[in-house]
């Protein structure tokens, strides 16, 4: 009996031993992080994060958050407009610190937490050397591409403004000096679903990133460890998208390449054109199918820019309009400078549009 006794205290006091190592190895796991983020697609990565610093065995300590200034939006600039970041942080209780306006440049955080990892996602600044060398674990970045392929601010916009069919999620290393040139820990990719805008596309692979920075900080010390250095012979751009390309250049886009510049930029700046000396929106642009560009019959005769309109029968007609290759694009609805959106129907009759006579301008 004596020897059961000894044998029973030697096993609660090596039961309790492994469970505190246990415990112990948790918490030397958990980190404190320092999430950046700005946007729809930042916001997938930070919920994700929140979601399992509420799981038993998490790898969250804790999460702060940096976002950018607010901005004056709106008639007169009167209104103030958080970002999505923000707003998403202020619901869930998070500390927030709000970034200086353009550049990071000599800004410190004003805490006393000890961070051990940052995470940018959609951040829009550079993160300076003194900052990232202030996380003990280093920091890590979600890109929504297959790097090196589309380093820079729009990655999502140049895989549709390009039609590749397969596009992918990088989880990088911050690089102290160049943007998107960090070493690769994890890399997955995904198939491009077809006649994607850059809402829908975005909002797939926000969720698809969200997971993959979830499953590499649960192994981070081993994904950091055998990281690897990106292909600097496959590097291509993918800069910021400027106002400018949303001008309709029609002596030198195919219908194809218009189609995908809609989709791809259009939900920041509405494609454009000039009609009789002023400028006109084009809303809702989609290629025709074969049968209706077959029974339109554009021909080569007829100039880019040229407004063809088709009557079918009982039915509203439909606009199109020529290319530089020879073939169209239709559009469903417009807005002309200085008014509301009106349907083609509405236009084609308010401004006696002349199908295969009236052109839009460059």
């Amino acid at each position: 009996m004596l020897f059961m006794a000894k044998l029973s205290q030697k096993f609660h006091i090596l039961k309790s031993f492994f469970t505190t190592t246990s415990k112990n190895l948790n918490q030397s796991q958990a980190y404190q992080i320092l999430f950046f983020g700005s946007d729809k697609f930042s916001v997938a990565s930070l919920k994700a994060l929140i979601n399992e610093s509420k799981n038993p065995e998490t790898f969250v300590k804790s999460i702060e958050v940096v976002v950018p200034p607010d901005k004056k939006t709106g008639r007169g600039y009167k209104e103030i407009t958080s970002s999505h970041v923000k707003i998403f942080a202020q619901e869930h209780d998070l500390k927030i610190h709000e970034a200086p306006p353009k550049s990071l440049e000599g800004w410190k955080i004003q805490t006393p937490t000890n961070y051990d990892i940052g995470v940018v996602v959609s951040f829009g600044y550079f993160l300076t050397p003194s900052i990232l060398e202030s996380f003990s674990k280093g920091a890590l970045n979600v890109h929504p591409s297959l790097l090196p392929k589309y380093r820079g601010a729009s990655p999502i916009q140049y895989a549709i403004l390009n039609n590749d069919k397969i596009t992918g999620l990088t989880i990088q290393e911050l690089h102290h000096e160049i943007f998107d040139a960090g070493k690769i820990l994890r890399q997955i990719t995904h198939d491009i679903p077809q006649n994607s805008t850059y809402i829908t596309l975005e909002s797939l692979l926000a969720t698809k990133g969200a997971e993959l920075l979830i499953n590499t900080l649960r192994n981070f010390n081993y994904y950091k460890k055998n990281a690897k250095e990106q292909d600097a012979s496959k590097i291509t751009k993918a800069p910021k998208i400027k106002k400018e390309m949303s001008k309709i250049k029609w002596s030198q886009i195919s219908a194809q390449q218009l189609e995908q510049l809609y989709r791809a930029i259009s939900h920041q700046y509405p494609l454009s054109t000039k009609f009789n000396n002023k400028i006109i929106q084009l809303h809702n642009i989609s290629l025709p199918s074969v049968s209706q560009h077959l029974l339109i019959q554009p021909g080569k005769s007829l100039e880019p820019g040229t407004i063809i309109i088709h009557y079918p029968k009982q039915l509203s007609p439909i606009v199109y309009a020529i290319c530089a290759d020879g073939n169209v694009i239709t559009f469903n609805s417009v807005k002309v400078e200085g008014k509301k959106e009106v349907s083609t129907l509405d236009w084609i009759n308010g401004y006696q549009v002349k199908s295969k006579e009236t052109k839009f301008e460059e």
